[in-house]
């Protein structure tokens, strides 16, 4: 992903030992810089005075981890073997990233070789007089030298630099803090990357400016742009690790999974450890931390640093919120807002710019401002335009935490909470559109996601990259902002969260993780408006389909069972809903082999749907290819194969030759086709139909793997057995990559690679394969349903062979 053009970036690590030094890097060095910066005049008497420029090597750690590469470049060019002239380093990037601790490390190598070195905060304009008259002061400047630079000429960098070009050989200065880049030019008000102002090319001095600014543009072509990223994994679980010793973590991948959703930030990792091994802490373990922070508990999280740290919510939020100030004078006063409004949304995951389209206008030109000017200081990633010219943004996931905990405190950023200062407990507006208070924000977050969400179909194959995309914005909103909605909002944020469950479905992907959390979400967050409302009944009835997809079938159908009741009484017997938890209900009862029990409750069911819905509508049509599974299974394929082919005549003229459940009829066909002893007839459907679902659907669909592993073993019923088995073994491979070895679909194709491995004469090599798909049946089908009991049968038959 680019991040605005920027090369060179930088995956690295901060230092270990991420205590008092990084606070003070981050936070201390800039207490003052709010009050001081509102001053771009000269300022009050006294303020044209020297300030000291010597290093804080204090602060720096003991070792500096996983920056090998910079730090090579960096010696490289205080050594001079690359290059006469030193070129210009510009540090960039996220506040408590450890751009400071680079800079240090580079200063101590120059104090290690007798040079001068400089250290100067460039927050503000005074900060950054004082610290070059200081250094004129040391160097021994004539009076007209150090009164233009006192009295702020327009000539002032141009005097300062050449008179320390005529008098040092060899130095380091180093602007520290340079969040506002402007105040480094000549003029003090335009980008310094024409090279005229505090840091220019071709000097005797090796410069180095530590940065929030990431964009090229601002510095020149002429300065060496690095922009340093987060700790990598393993560092950063580390230092968790270091910090908090004895949290059980005996694999250490509760570890690595909160470093990982801390985004590696080095401040975030001090703070987060520091909290873990204290005794106030509340979560006691990596995961039950990083649990609360995904969930509506993130504000109590962000608060509860202070147990351990006074004031540690404020200095994690604070490294950057000098830049949004910056922002705020600059006249984008949208771009806090929108930070607010992107961190909303899944945190680390790249939220696509068609859900960020604003409307035509005022407002959209505030939006593309405010992201421009949040991607320039590093508090937003952005990716590379689309085809549509809308880009994908990035927010770090701290940022994101810090953010949700200021919407749920129902208040303006405020400096982390404090009710302190000049900004204290003010609840305000932003400029712009929107309003951090209440609920604001979040209704426009789920406004964002309804709209995107209402330009989708989740049967339509074409739009399920987009529900991919969509699919973790929605989630992570459902998770964390449910339950403080109110009805109306959270309704709409159903809706859109539904509707990506049953994008789920069509992906394939409803049985994994992703379907489970989702699932699971919207009946939790359902249930605050009450165990009858419909929404909440459609909430348990995602989840009682994904119960019964995923190896508990006698959950999904107590569950579904207590649904139907109440979408009876609520909706009617007749309602579209209703008949579709009759349906899902008896596929409970199919997950459980109970075909003969499913067969007359199919059969009612259809007489009701074509009754209210009609003979074509799809919902009758896919409970029609339901109907004929019930009855293949108890053994009467040529039955289900005529029911099968009518559904497909009707579906392909109805719905379309590429619809999913077009597809689905016709790969139920070619089985029962198959079944009934046509196996060159099944061969032909499989290989037609299979052409089709890796145009539309792709080669990691589960119905693209099982209609493969159909042809494999109607190439098998031909006698083919050593292509059969190819196919198979091929096929059962990308099964369990993709779907898991657990899964029905795969464990149907390893009972069909044990067949054809017996039927080729194998019979010694099959017995431990249908051992496996014992052992696989019983876990998720259980003991005593049929195929489970026909595959008992095969390995005793195996055994006895």
């Amino acid at each position: 992903m680019a991040l605005l053009d920027v090369v060179g970036a930088v995956v690295g690590v901060a230092a270990l030992a991420l205590g008092g030094w990084q606070l003070r890097v981050a936070v201390l060095d800039r207490r003052d810089a709010r009050s001081r910066r509102a001053a771009a005049d000269p300022g009050p008497p006294g303020a044209d005075r020297a300030l000291p420029v010597s290093v804080p090597f204090g602060r720096l750690p003991a070792e500096v981890l996983g920056r090998d590469d910079l730090l090579a470049e960096l010696d490289s060019s205080l050594s001079g073997v690359r290059r006469r002239r030193p070129p210009v380093w510009v540090l960039a990037g996220l506040g408590g990233v450890g751009k400071s601790t680079v800079a240090l490390r580079v200063a101590a190598r120059a104090r290690g070789r007798g040079w001068p070195v400089w250290w100067v905060n460039a927050a503000d304009p005074l900060s950054l007089r004082g610290g070059v008259l200081e250094i004129l002061r040391q160097l021994g400047a004539p009076d007209a030298v150090v009164r233009e630079v006192r009295e702020g000429a327009a000539t002032a960098a141009d005097r300062f630099w050449t008179f320390v070009d005529g008098t040092v050989r060899r130095a380091v200065l180093i602007f520290d803090n340079a969040d506002e880049p402007a105040l480094l030019s000549a003029d003090g008000a335009t980008p310094p990357g024409d090279g005229t102002g505090w840091v220019r090319p071709g000097t005797r001095v090796h410069l180095v400016v530590t940065t929030r600014t990431v964009d090229r543009d601002t510095w020149g072509s002429w300065a060496s742009l690095r922009v340093l990223t987060a700790l990598d994994g393993a560092a950063s679980a580390q230092v968790l690790r270091r910090l908090a010793p004895g949290v059980d973590d005996p694999t250490g991948r509760e570890a690595a999974a909160l470093a990982e959703r801390l985004g590696g930030l080095p401040l975030a990792l001090h703070l987060a450890g520091t909290y873990l091994a204290s005794p106030f802490a509340r979560w006691r373990t990596f995961g039950a931390y990083q649990q609360a922070l995904d969930s509506a508990a993130v504000a109590e999280v962000i608060a509860d640093l202070d147990a351990v740290r006074p004031h540690g919510r404020v200095a994690v939020s604070r490294t950057w919120e000098l830049s949004l100030d910056a922002l705020t004078a600059r006249g984008i006063g949208r771009a806090r807002g929108l930070l607010h409004l992107l961190s909303c949304l899944a945190p680390a995951t790249p939220i696509p710019g068609s859900l960020l389209r604003p409307e035509a206008g005022t407002a959209a030109r505030e939006d593309a401002a405010a992201l421009r000017g949040l991607a320039e200081v590093g508090l937003i990633e952005v990716a590379d335009s689309a085809e549509d010219g809308s880009v994908d943004v990035v927010v770090h996931p701290v940022v994101a935490d810090i953010c949700r905990a200021r919407v749920l405190a129902g208040r303006s950023t405020d400096g982390g909470g404090d009710t302190g200062g000049d900004r204290g407990g003010d609840r305000r507006t932003d400029e712009g559109r929107g309003a951090t208070e209440d609920g604001q924000v979040m209704a426009e977050a789920v406004g964002l996601l309804a709209a995107a969400g209402g330009r989708l179909d989740a049967d339509r194959p074409g739009d399920w990259p987009d529900w991919e995309r969509l699919l973790p914005h929605v989630s992570a909103a459902v998770t964390w902002m449910a339950p403080h909605l109110e009805p109306p909002c959270l309704a709409r944020l159903l809706a859109v969260s539904r509707a990506a469950f049953g994008a789920l479905w069509g992906i394939g992907r409803q049985g994994g993780r992703d379907g489970e959390a989702l699932a699971r979400a919207n009946a939790a967050a359902a249930a605050r408006l009450g165990e009858t409302h419909p929404d909440s009944l459609a909430a348990c009835n995602d989840l009682g389909i994904y119960l019964s997809a995923t190896g508990a079938p006698r959950e999904a159908e107590a569950l579904l069972r207590s649904v139907l009741a109440g979408r009876r009484g609520v909706l009617g017997e007749d309602h579209l809903d209703t008949l579709r938890t009759r349906d899902a209900l008896i596929g409970a009862l199919l997950e459980q082999g109970r075909f003969a029990e499913a067969e007359p409750l199919y059969r009612g069911l259809l007489t009701d749907m074509t009754r209210v819905l009609g003979a074509e509508h799809p919902e009758t049509l896919s409970t029609h290819v339901d109907l004929a599974w019930s009855i293949g299974m108890q053994q009467r394929p040529a039955e289900a194969a005529d029911i099968c082919r009518r559904v497909l005549d009707r579906a392909r003229r109805v719905l379309g030759e590429e619809n999913p459940r077009t597809l689905d009829a016709w790969d139920d066909l070619g089985r029962w086709t198959n079944e009934q002893g046509d196996h060159a007839a099944a061969e032909r459907l499989a290989r037609t139909l299979l052409d089709v679902e890796l145009r539309v659907m792709g080669p990691g669909h589960q119905l693209t793997l099982t209609t493969r592993a159909n042809l494999a073993r109607s190439i098998a019923d031909q006698g083919r057995f050593d292509e059969a088995e190819r196919l198979l073994r091929a096929c059962l491979a990308d099964m369990e990559r993709v779907l898991g070895a657990d899964h029905y679909r795969a464990i149907t194709a390893r009972r069909h690679l044990a067949d054809t491995v017996a039927a080729r004469g194998g019979t010694a090599e099959a017995g431990p394969l249908y051992a496996q798909v014992l052992r696989l049946q019983q876990h998720r089908l259980g003991y005593d349903h049929p195929e489970t009991l026909l595959t008992r049968r095969l390995v005793a038959e195996s055994a006895g062979g």
